[in-house]
C-alpha cells in the first residue's frame, strides 16, 4: 500500500506491534488488499480495526504531547489499512466475486471499465461516459467512481465518510478531515459533505436498497430540474409495395421530470459511541443509509405523487395491475404478471419484490402430495427480493400488501450527490445523546409503465 506515507507506517509498527505479530508481516506497504483471499480480507480488516482502538487507548491525560501525537500517527496508518481493506471488500461485493484479484484498480482504472449502456451491452467509452452530466448508473456501478471522475482533483480521496462524521464530533484530526470540514462548516452548526464523501454514503444506501437490487438506475442529478424521456408508444413499421410511400409511424415521448425532493433521517447516537470514533467510523454511516434506503425503497414502491413524496410504480399511470384479493394459494398471480410484461414487449422481468410476510407464503406452498410447490422454469430463475418497506396492514380486513414484478432496469431514482449533515452542538444530558440530521434530495420515475405489473389486495396465508 504506496498511499500509507512512512511516518504513519514506522509509528505504526513502533506503537501497534501486536497487530504486525498477528497479521504476520513487517510493514503496512507490504499489504495489497486486491491479493487476499476473502477470508484474511475480513480477517485482517477485523484486526485492523481492533488494534486501532487499542493503539489510540494508549494515549491518556498523562502521555507527553511528542508521544501522543506520534501515537495518534500510527492510529492514522492502521485506520489507513482498514479502509483500504473495507473498500476492497465493498468492490468485490459490488462486482459479485469474492476472489482474490490479479491487480489494484485505481479509481482512474474503475473510470475506464466498460460500462452498461442503455440497451444492456457493454461500452468501451471510459472517462467520456463518466464526464456527461445525464449519466445513468446500474446498479453494479458506483457513484463514488462516478464522483471522483466528475473531481479528479479531489483533496479527499483518502478520507472515510465515517473519519469525516467523527471529526464532526471530536475535531480533526487530519489534514484532510481539516480541510473538508473547513470547507462545510457554517455558522448554524451544519456540514455540505464533500461530493466524494457524500458519493459514499450514496453508494451504502445503494447497497441497501431492494430497488437498486432489482435493477433500477441511478441518475445523478445536476440541478433541481432535470428530464427523463419516457415512451408512450412505440413505432408500428408496415409493409410497402415497391415505389411506394413508406408509412409515417412515429414514436410518441413524453418528458418525466426529476425533481429532486428531500429526504432526511434524524438519528440519536448515544454520547459512548461517539466517542469511540471507531464504532462511530463503521455504524453511523450504515444506520443512516439504512434508514434512508427503507424509505427510499418505500417511496419507489408505493409513493403517492401528493407533495412532497415522489410518484411511485404503484401510482404511475399506465402499468398493469391484477387485485388478488386473497391469499398466495399458487404462482398464478406471479405469472400472470410475467405474461403482461412480456406481452407488452416491456421484459425481461429482473425481480418479483413483496414483504417478507408474502415470500413466507410463497416458501410455504405445497403440493397435493405435502411436497414443496416448486415455481415455474420462466420464475424460478427470477430473483425474488423483499423489503419491510411493504406494508401489510392494508385493506379491508387490515391484512393486505401488494406485489411488484418488473423489469426495474426501467425504473430512475435520481439523486443530488449532495448530502447535507447537521449534529446538535450540546447532548442531552437525561439520555447522554447526540443528535445527527441527514438530509438528502431524491426523485423516482418510471421510464416504461408497461414493464411493470402490480398484485394489489394480497392476504395473509393460513
Amino acid at each position: 500500500m504506496e498511499n500509507i506515507s512512512t511516518k504513519n507506517d514506522l509509528a505504526a509498527r513502533k506503537h501497534c506491534a501486536d497487530f504486525f505479530n498477528t497479521a504476520g508481516f513487517k510493514s503496512l506497504k507490504d499489504v495489497e488488499p486486491h491479493a487476499l483471499e476473502w477470508e484474511a480480507l475480513r480477517s485482517m480488516a477485523a484486526a485492523s480495526a481492533r488494534h486501532s482502538r487499542a493503539c489510540l487507548d494508549k494515549i491518556t491525560d498523562s502521555t507527553a504531547e511528542e508521544r501522543a501525537a506520534e501515537i495518534e500517527s500510527g492510529f492514522d496508518g492502521l485506520m489507513s489499512l482498514h479502509r483500504a481493506l473495507q473498500d476492497e471488500m465493498d468492490i468485490r461485493t459490488e462486482i459479485g466475486v469474492r476472489d482474490a484479484r490479479d491487480q489494484e484498480e485505481t479509481p482512474a482504472m474503475l473510470a475506464r471499465r466498460p460500462v452498461q449502456n442503455a440497451a444492456g451491452s457493454a461500452s468501451d467509452e471510459g472517462d467520456a461516459w463518466y464526464e456527461r452530466s445525464d449519466s445513468i448508473l446500474s446498479p453494479e456501478q458506483r457513484f463514488t467512481t462516478f464522483a471522483r471522475a466528475q473531481d479528479a482533483d479531489s483533496n479527499y480521496r483518502d478520507l472515510s465518510l465515517g473519519h469525516y462524521f467523527r471529526a464532526m464530533v471530536t475535531g480533526a484530526k487530519t489534514d484532510a478531515e481539516r480541510r473538508a470540514l473547513a470547507e462545510g462548516t457554517d455558522s448554524a452548526g451544519g456540514y455540505t459533505t464533500p461530493t466524494a464523501l457524500s458519493a459514499q454514503l450514496i453508494d451504502r444506501l445503494r447497497a441497501e436498497s431492494v430497488v437498486t437490487r432489482a435493477g433500477a438506475m441511478t441518475v445523478p442529478l445536476t440541478s433541481d430540474n432535470n428530464n427523463i424521456a419516457k415512451v408512450l408508444t412505440d413505432p408500428v413499421p408496415a409493409w410497402r409495395l415497391e415505389n411506394a410511400l413508406v408509412a409515417e409511424s412515429d414514436p410518441t415521448f413524453e418528458n418525466v421530470p426529476l425533481q429532486p425532493k428531500s429526504l432526511a433521517v434524524l438519528v440519536k447516537v448515544s454520547y459512548e459511541l461517539m466517542q469511540d470514533s471507531l464504532n462511530m467510523e463503521t455504524e453511523l454511516p450504515r444506520i443512516m443509509a439504512a434508514a434512508l434506503a427503507v424509505e427510499l425503497d418505500r417511496v419507489a414502491l408505493l409513493g403517492s405523487g401528493s407533495a412532497p413524496e415522489p410518484t411511485a410504480i404503484a401510482n404511475t399511470s399506465g402499468i398493469s395491475t391484477a387485485a388478488l384479493n386473497g391469499a398466495l394459494t399458487n404462482y398464478a398471480p406471479l405469472i400472470a404478471g410475467h405474461t403482461a410484461i412480456k406481452s407488452a414487449n416491456a421484459g425481461p422481468v429482473s425481480a418479483i419484490i413483496m414483504a417478507p410476510r408474502d415470500e413466507g407464503t410463497i416458501i410455504g406452498l405445497t403440493a397435493a402430495d405435502g411436497q414443496p410447490l416448486m415455481a415455474p422454469a420462466a420464475l424460478a430463475s427470477i430473483p425474488l427480493l423483499t423489503t419491510t418497506s411493504i406494508p401489510v396492514d392494508d385493506g379491508a380486513g387490515s391484512d393486505e400488501s401488494t406485489v411488484f414484478v418488473g423489469d426495474f432496469s426501467k425504473l430512475m431514482v435520481g439523486i443530488r450527490s449532495d448530502i447535507r449533515v447537521e449534529i446538535s452542538r450540546s447532548y442531552a444530558m437525561d439520555r447522554l445523546q447526540y443528535t445527527l440530521v441527514c438530509h438528502l434530495r431524491a426523485d423516482i420515475a418510471v421510464q416504461h409503465a408497461a414493464a411493470f405489473h402490480t398484485i394489489t389486495g394480497v392476504g395473509q396465508g393460513v
